[in-house]
């Protein structure tokens, strides 16, 4: 299953590494982790290409399965993808901080 990881960025280095650990938990659950902070990290800058990247978040996140949301606290960002999740009809899924 396509599983899209929905969590906190916001160009923050520890954000991003907790997004890797939670798509190493979800391969390793044999998933296919789909996070677009991930992917388009040293891609895209937070500061001048942010809305390139939630838009690119959004169209990853219509090709997955389900949408998994993990961390502590919802953000903005993280919002728009559940909204646009439950508007799409995506099983959206809440992991908390640990998978």
């Amino acid at each position: 299953m396509i599983v899209y990881i929905c969590s906190p960025y916001q160009g923050k280095e520890e954000n991003y590494k907790k997004a890797v650990s939670y798509c190493k938990a979800a391969a390793a659950a044999g998933h296919v982790p789909i996070a677009s902070h991930v992917m388009l990290h040293g891609i895209l800058d937070e500061a001048t290409d942010r809305e390139k990247g939630l838009t690119a978040g959004l169209k990853m996140l219509e090709l997955a399965d389900e949408v998994w949301v993990c961390g502590e606290v919802i953000t903005s960002g993280m919002a728009a993808e559940i909204e646009r999740a439950e508007a799409i009809g995506k099983q959206v899924i809440f992991k908390g901080a640990i998978l």
